[in-house]
């Protein structure tokens, strides 16, 4: 079902001249339209419909003559009468285009509020994704939200690393060179498992996770759909003395440019050597080889969601930065 959203106020103003358009549990939708750039990996239909959101709604910008063109991608699931964004990944939140004005995208960002409305949905939550993948994108949106009465209900550090001409050795701390000099000597080395058990893979980080007093925020079906579907997104590294595995994480490129570490674990028998120096040093180096320019180390969180200093700053030592991730709100 396709709703059109009432007629865009700004265009006699921009010379441009958008319609907003809405599909009800139709994310194949989005492929009618030409993207000129490459969505996020989680806000593509196959992602998103695998994230199995109840009730679904994608709001594309478009021109209002052709209706050929996005230049505005935005997925809203529903959980009762809350909207969320994204239903279940790292972040959804907005995608759009260079030539959008800020008065543009809040005739569009009222326009999809005043939808929600009418749906009986009562609060947005927006999960942004981290401030260095797209710094100019992200500045525009954030404060585009600012501006149309939206709050940061969070904001986390997210801490990356800036893949450049350097070698990975370059930005680490004296203390973490010490620990990669120990693994090398040691003969550990660096290698992608190639079709790795949904199974096995699964179990090493669960096992990994509740001596750690974690738990894991995916289950094994979620992990083996991810595998299967996503091949070439969804891929696992590993450390190995011998045949056995001192460290491994499951990684996600995001995008184009974005590599992220997303769920790595250790042997914690191995826990001397930090075989996560040498594993991150190889994510490094092949991140580099494909002409990736982040990556990602994702935020420092306890088994409670609260900051952990600990682990933030054995990042900073890998070469860190950090850059926030919001996690924007607003009562309607």
């Amino acid at each position: 079902m396709t709703i059109i959203l009432p007629k865009n106020r700004t265009s006699l103003r921009t010379g441009h001249d958008y319609t907003g358009l809405v599909f009800i549990n139709e994310l194949e939708a989005i492929q009618r339209f030409q993207v000129r750039w490459p969505l996020w990996l989680f806000n593509t239909p196959l992602h998103v419909v695998h994230q199995k959101p109840t009730r679904i709604f994608t709001f594309i910008l478009t021109d209002t003559l052709t209706q050929s063109e996005a230049y505005g991608i935005f997925h809203l699931s529903v959980e009762g009468s809350k909207g969320i964004s994204p239903h279940r990944a790292s972040f959804g939140s907005f995608e759009v285009a260079e030539r959008v004005s800020h008065a543009e995208f809040s005739d569009w960002l009222g326009s999809i509020e005043d939808f929600a409305k009418q749906q009986g949905i009562t609060q947005l939550e927006i999960k942004h994704y981290p401030h260095c993948y797209h710094p100019s994108r992200s500045n525009f949106i954030r404060r585009a939200l600012i501006r149309n009465g939206f709050s940061i209900k969070q904001s986390l550090e997210n801490q990356f690393i800036e893949i450049s001409e350097n070698t990975f050795e370059n930005g680490l701390h004296t203390s973490e060179r010490r620990r990669l000099r120990k693994c090398l000597a040691a003969g550990f080395r660096f290698e992608e498992w190639q079709n790795p058990s949904p199974f096995l893979l699964y179990e090493f980080i669960r096992q990994n996770r509740q001596l750690l007093g974690y738990s894991l925020s995916f289950s094994l079906e979620q992990l083996t759909t991810w595998l299967t579907l996503f091949p070439n997104d969804f891929r696992v590294f590993c450390i190995k003395d011998d045949e056995i595995i001192a460290s491994l994480s499951l990684v996600v490129r995001v995008g184009q440019s974005i590599l992220y570490n997303f769920c790595p674990a250790d042997n914690l028998a191995y826990r001397t050597y930090s075989p996560a120096v040498l594993l991150n040093k190889g994510l490094y180096e092949w991140a580099k080889n494909k002409g990736i320019t982040i990556l990602d180390l994702g935020i420092s969180i306890d088994s409670e969601g609260k900051t952990k200093p600990s682990l933030s700053r054995f990042k900073h030592k890998l070469g860190a930065i950090d850059s926030e991730k919001h996690l924007f709100f607003k009562v309607l």
